[in-house]
């Protein structure tokens, strides 16, 4: 056992060396508090949400990507605000504001309105003060709770394919923004060598110049459908050929695609660059090649959607299931077996109540798949090309 003296003398020194620890940290606290990114508060968070804190409207909840300027990195302490209890607060408001919610408005305020007047109809068809008999219109409701969950298997498995394209489409954007990486770390440091003149490095700052103006093609114009101005055609095939070349390709308007482009840099740095030996320029050749591979990927989402038969019937299946269901609803709010409800003598406004939730539930589902199925107008491309100058 220790002595009184003994532990006396272990706390003191454990005081000092804690008040130590204190005074070296304090500065840096402050400094790291001064710096960081302001978080987003709950109020922030839920007008970011309808768009009113940042100009622009995505096609989904945004952000999608986040960034240390304007939204603040997703770091640890953000995935605990993401996960925590006032989530609820947050997210819930997010019904009335969200965009998804701004974009179905039209369509569940259209179900709406037909569900009160079907609603209308057969109280007036079944009200014998009018004079005059009206035919009821109503369905039974058997048909409905048999076929709902395979429109929910439809919702989901859609909504499944919908979100694995956009993984996909993230992954290949990643592979071709680290390739670009790759390949420019590579030529910085295979051009710093001694034996390197300076007519080859001014070479190598060309080919870089030419690899950012190709992934600013890449991520900025071409997978938005927009095709590569004539002047940055131009400079592209003069970085990729050299100076001594620019009388001869300025009206040659050959690169259509970034498939040429991608080729003209990889022969342009095997001619410019002499001293690469052929295990480097092979290894420039395997990152062009992930290049080609990953945005290949994206032309195969561009051009092959979801089958169109599936989106389709998912969709006049859903309008058609949707459209009728007030007609089996109403037969339940105006049963006389529900006497003493809130909703007995005013089935008009629950029917129309039901068809909102209902309606608004179905609709939101399939509007976020089909917004996420195309991902390049959805992802912050221009993140990614600053990404890569950063």
């Amino acid at each position: 056992r220790c002595a009184p003296a003994e532990i006396r003398v272990t706390m003191q020194l454990w005081l000092v060396s804690a008040l130590a620890s204190a005074l070296q940290l304090a500065p840096a606290k402050r400094f790291a508090a001064r710096h960081a990114p302001a978080r987003c508060t709950i109020l922030e968070e839920i007008l970011q949400e309808a768009k009113l804190v940042r100009g622009g409207g995505g096609l989904v909840e945004q952000p999608v990507f986040f960034d240390g300027e304007v939204d603040g990195p997703f770091d640890l302490e953000r995935w605990q605000q993401h996960r925590s209890s006032s989530r609820y607060a947050r997210l819930i408001p997010g019904i009335l504001l969200g965009a998804t919610t701004q974009r179905i408005a039209s369509t569940v305020a259209a179900l709406v309105t037909f569900s009160a007047a079907v609603g209308v109809y057969n109280q007036l068809a079944l009200d014998p003060s009018l004079g005059f008999t009206l035919p009821p219109v109503q369905l039974p409701l058997t048909p409905f709770t048999l076929t709902s969950p395979i429109l929910g298997l439809l919702l989901v498995f859609r909504t499944d394919a919908a979100n694995t394209r956009f993984n996909v489409a993230t992954d290949a954007l990643w592979e071709i923004t680290s390739a670009h990486r790759c390949i420019i770390r590579k030529l910085v440091a295979w051009s710093g060598r001694d034996h390197t003149s300076n007519a080859e490095r001014l070479a190598a700052l060309e080919i870089i110049d030419g690899c950012l103006l190709l992934h600013g093609w890449i991520v900025g114009s071409f997978l938005r459908g927009r095709p590569l101005k004539a002047t940055q055609e131009a400079q592209l095939l003069r970085f990729a050929a050299g100076r001594e070349d620019i009388i001869a390709i300025e009206g040659a308007n050959m690169v259509k695609t970034p498939y040429l482009a991608i080729t003209a840099l990889s022969l342009g740095a095997c001619r410019r660059l002499p001293s690469l030996g052929v295990g480097e320029q092979l290894s420039l050749e395997e990152d062009f090649g992930a290049i080609t591979k990953s945005l290949g990927k994206c032309e195969r989402l561009l051009r092959a959607p979801i089958p169109l038969g599936y989106t389709r019937y998912s969709v006049r299946f859903l309008w058609l299931w949707l459209s009728l269901l007030p007609f089996a609803l109403e037969n339940i709010f105006a049963d006389t077996t529900y006497v003493g409800t809130w909703w007995a003598d005013k089935p008009q406004p629950a029917l129309a109540l039901a068809m909102l939730f209902i309606s608004f539930v179905f609709l939101s589902i399939e509007d976020i798949a089909v917004q996420i199925e195309e991902p390049f107008s959805v992802l912050p491309l221009v993140k990614c090309h600053k990404w890569l100058q950063v």
